[in-house]
């Protein structure tokens, strides 16, 4: 799907939180190593900024990451979590 690639980060996913912060996913790279980003990110005039709110893991621990919020996901729709929309 994206090949090689040289210009990170390399945003997957990215979604409003609130009116006022963005919840991002992104592939990229620190220190010469590979990892996934799910971080918040609020609005500073014009401009989106990263907050401390979030986590950074090598791209190793996606497969586990996955697979936790894969049941997490089976898990609050087992529990009635989640509405028609997937919001609660």
């Amino acid at each position: 799907m994206f090949g090689k690639c040289s210009a990170f980060p390399i945003i997957i996913a990215e979604w409003d939180r609130n009116a006022r912060e963005v919840v991002r996913v992104a592939l990229d790279r620190y220190n010469g190593r590979y990892t996934i980003n799910v971080r918040v990110w609020f609005h500073d005039g014009a401009t989106l900024k990263p907050s401390k709110s979030g986590i950074t893991l090598s791209t190793k621990h996606l497969p586990a990451l996955t697979e936790a919020l894969a049941r997490s996901l089976d898990a609050a729709r087992d529990f009635g979590l989640l509405d028609d929309g997937g919001e609660r």
